[in-house]
């Protein structure tokens, strides 16, 4: 297995991170934003800029994450008896519904078009928000979006990895499984964030990994410890069991990226311990 970062969890500014990681020995970086801006939408010097970045440091860029599919998917709409909220409801469900689309048709081309242009095979989703709705299958309408996406991606000789993410419809490692298994397409499967499943309520490791495992091709490294008041709270050293979790990787015959995640400030010495944790980690 080989370690990974994302790059704005050390630095808003990507040369700033790259040239950090080097010197923690990290030889790969996953990368979700530059300055206040998202990938795909960077600008021509951005561009531009990371490709010097990436061969001055000499790193590889794993993965690409734009924020695919962090919208709500509903399948029915709210109502109300009162035409005046009744209509309320419908304009804020229609919006919901066509951001999902707008994710598919022209968020999700532009993804695969800068991955293309920057040799990236793996394009990290997330499973849409529920919006508050309870936690279960995830609804026909939604697989069917995801298989659309899952198809172009494939086309592309690429990977759409769905991260576990609480509040959406793929949460826990055996409901994102069961997602994979329904859209049923080559193209598509997991990143794994036991961070996120944890805080999804998940046991991440065993109970969620062994639903997720066959399905598993990219991992994110954060640890959480829930409080008193049931929230939760990213730590370098949380409740994960990630001792167990990476010999289950490794069990597994895993041998993709682990990409360094924190979440939690101050970034770079933050950053710095958890990759050090990682590190150790591996080497044990």
């Amino acid at each position: 297995m080989k370690i990974s970062i994302v790059t704005d969890e050390i630095s808003a500014d990507p040369e700033t991170a790259m040239e950090l990681a080097r010197e923690w020995g990290i030889h790969a970086v996953e990368l979700r934003g530059f300055g206040t801006d998202r990938v795909p939408d960077f600008t021509p010097f951005q561009k531009q800029r990371l490709r010097e970045l990436l061969d001055a440091y000499e790193m590889e860029l794993v993965a690409i994450s734009p924020g695919l599919f962090k919208c709500v998917y509903r399948e029915e709409r709210a109502r109300f008896p009162l035409r005046t909220f009744d209509h309320a409801l419908y304009t804020t469900w229609a919006a919901q519904q066509a951001e999902c689309r707008r994710h598919v048709e022209e968020l999700l081309p532009r993804s695969i078009a800068y991955a293309q242009e920057m040799g990236v095979k793996r394009i990290i989703s997330f499973g849409f928000d529920r919006g508050g709705a309870p936690a279960g299958p995830a609804p026909a309408g939604l697989i069917s979006l995801l298989r659309r996406a899952a198809g172009l991606v494939g086309d592309a000789g690429m990977e759409l990895l769905i991260e576990v993410e609480a509040g959406f419809w793929a949460d826990t490692g055996a409901r994102t499984a069961a997602i994979i298994q329904a859209v049923d397409h080559p193209a598509l499967g997991i990143n794994w964030d036991p961070g996120n499943a944890f805080e999804a309520g998940d046991h991440p490791y065993p109970d969620g990994y062994e639903a997720a495992q066959p399905y598993v091709r990219h991992v994110h490294f954060k640890d959480v410890r829930r409080l008193d008041d049931g929230s939760c709270r990213y730590a370098v050293d949380g409740e994960i069991d990630w001792r167990g979790q990476i010999a289950a990787l490794r069990a597994g015959g895993y041998d993709g990226f682990i990409s360094v995640e924190t979440h939690m400030e101050p970034k770079v010495a933050a950053a710095r311990r958890v990759t050090q944790r990682l590190q150790q980690l591996l080497a044990g």
